[in-house]
């Protein structure tokens, strides 16, 4: 087992597992380790989540702690095989950097996405010319080629998530003055609209957005997203993005905290009827 150079959030959740597991069998590190003919800095690496723990290691763990729930068992187990997978997006390597790859391996691996965006349109929502239009205000200095695999990866990462047999369910917030910013001019953000509308009348996307008329509101701290997961692991991740990195928060008190932002900001947002509406309303004034 590696030593990996990033610990993945979700490798580090599956990591506490394995610990909760191990003292709820009343077993020290020492004690597994011998039972399992390993180094107890093995049984330490895998509870940090500082290795990929192979499948058959994790299931002879969970045997060992006396686990008996088949379900959770074949599910950690999945997450520990998922884990050594190489994810689609390996092909763009040459510019994908590691937080972004981390960023990825999240979001393809969520049960749920809830996004609350105050400046843009979420990029899984967003249309490729209005995502170009994006890409040319920042300063980095990408060739012509560059930008057009990140056009791809965006592209991707909708397809993956949004139009596969199962979608993941997606619910977003959007504050009414991401709709007003005419991102590449009244044409392209026409169509970005409609194409809001269309992905709204789905039935795993929710879209709501927050008025101007709410005024100060607790979402004025900023954007972020929030990635579930399904049992076993039920665990949130909040992704905060600023200009040169990518900010993943798996705190539970600090998750706890933009949890109440989200139920602030759906509560106070327009219904799903009017909130297509007043998008639609925006759309024909262009």
């Amino acid at each position: 087992m590696p030593p990996l150079k990033e610990t993945s959030p979700l490798r580090r959740k599956l990591g506490i597992e394995l610990r909760l597991l191990r003292e709820a069998a009343k077993l020290t590190a020492d004690e597994a380790a011998a039972a399992l003919e390993t180094s107890a800095s093995t049984i330490s690496r895998s509870e940090t989540g500082k290795v990929n723990v192979h499948p058959r290691d994790v299931d002879a763990m969970l045997r060992l702690y006396g686990l008996t729930d088949d379900r959770k068992r074949e599910a950690l187990v999945a997450i520990a095989r998922k884990s050594r997978e190489r994810g689609w997006w390996h092909e763009f390597r040459s510019v994908v950097s590691g937080d972004l790859a981390n960023y990825m391996s999240i979001e393809y691996g969520a049960s749920s996405i809830r996004i609350f965006q105050t400046l843009l349109i979420p990029g899984l929502l967003q249309t490729k010319e209005y995502t170009r239009h994006v890409a040319a205000v920042f300063p980095r200095e990408h060739t012509p080629e560059t930008v057009e695999q990140l056009m791809q990866i965006r592209l991707r990462r909708q397809e993956m998530l949004l139009h596969k047999p199962e979608p993941v369910p997606l619910e977003a917030v959007l504050d009414e003055s991401v709709l007003h910013r005419p991102i590449g001019g009244p044409g392209v953000m026409r169509d970005q609209l409609r194409r809001l509308l269309e992905l709204a009348n789905r039935d795993t996307i929710t879209l709501q957005i927050l008025p101007y008329d709410v005024g100060a509101h607790i979402g004025l701290g900023g954007p972020f997203t929030m990635f579930g997961f399904a049992e076993p692991m039920d665990l949130d991740i909040v992704h905060v993005e600023n200009h040169v990195n990518f900010i993943l928060v798996d705190d539970s008190d600090d998750i706890r905290h933009y949890e109440i932002v989200w139920e602030h900001v759906k509560r106070e947002a327009l219904p799903e009827a009017d909130s297509l509406a007043l998008v639609d309303e925006v759309a024909k004034g262009l």
